[in-house]
């Protein structure tokens, strides 16, 4: 997982380079298999619900957008941005075997479930779901169109959760420039559940300072990017470093 915080676009005035920002981190999160994206909030600036809407927007399949995510205002340069082109996102081309996302369009008088798959007709499905539940399915046969329940086996996306920042720090790396270089030698204490990131004005530790949390010096502090030839580096570009990087150090 990674953590950034809610004034992660405090730099950023325009409404279209705020949402292409967003989309930088949601997609280096897909691109090294990010699971879960925490928001924690940074009381210098707080756009928690439009940084999540923006990653959700994102992570939603699109043919599934004007089922489960409303028109906001937030979102009306989110069409503009690139598609994650991440497995759940499928084509409408059909293979029996393959896992949809799909949104529960109906329910019949005898329970079965009729799922939008991003096809032009509705999938049967044997069990019993709310109108509106996303779910990912597995699909049966073509002829009739029928799919089950599943879970997917390779990498599906990422979720987006909001958290408090003194809940992260336990559970952390923190990644900093002021931190340890990172090495082959300590590269195991990168293997914490959760990469804890910084403002592009402020590091966590600041950040901790100002809400009254105290690091403890048991956690590890980590700088991926030494020796940096510019004077700052910005979130998104920290985020995809320090995944490149620790994706050479586990695999």
């Amino acid at each position: 997982a990674v953590a950034i915080p809610s004034s992660a676009l405090v730099n950023e005035t325009d409404d279209k380079i705020k949402a292409y920002k967003v989309w930088q981190i949601a997609r280096a999160s897909a691109i090294f298999k990010i699971e879960m994206i925490y928001i924690y909030k940074d009381p210098r600036k707080n756009e928690t619900e439009y940084i999540k809407e923006i990653l959700e927007y994102l992570e939603t399949p699109q043919y599934l957008r004007k089922y489960l995510i409303p028109l906001k205002q937030s979102l009306r340069f989110a069409g503009l941005l690139p598609p994650l082109s991440i497995p759940s996102h499928r084509p409408k081309h059909l293979k029996v075997g393959e896992l949809r996302e799909g949104v529960v369009r109906k329910v019949g008088p005898d329970g079965t479930s009729w799922v939008d798959i991003g096809l032009n007709a509705l999938a049967a499905m044997k069990a019993s779901k709310p109108v509106g539940a996303r779910v990912t399915v597995r699909v049966c046969s073509k002829k009739p169109l029928v799919v089950e329940e599943s879970e997917p086996e390779e990498y599906w996306g990422y979720k987006v959760k909001k958290a408090r920042l003194k809940d992260l720090v336990g559970k952390s790396v923190i990644l900093s420039r002021r931190g340890e270089r990172i090495s082959t030698q300590n590269k195991e204490k990168l293997r914490k559940p959760v990469l804890l990131f910084g403002s592009p004005v402020e590091g966590v530790v600041e950040i901790a300072e100002k809400l009254g949390i105290k690091i403890p010096e048991s956690i590890p502090v980590i700088n991926t990017i030494p020796d940096q030839g510019t004077e700052t580096v910005r979130l998104e570009e920290a985020i995809i470093s320090t995944l490149a990087v620790m994706n050479v150090m586990v695999w």
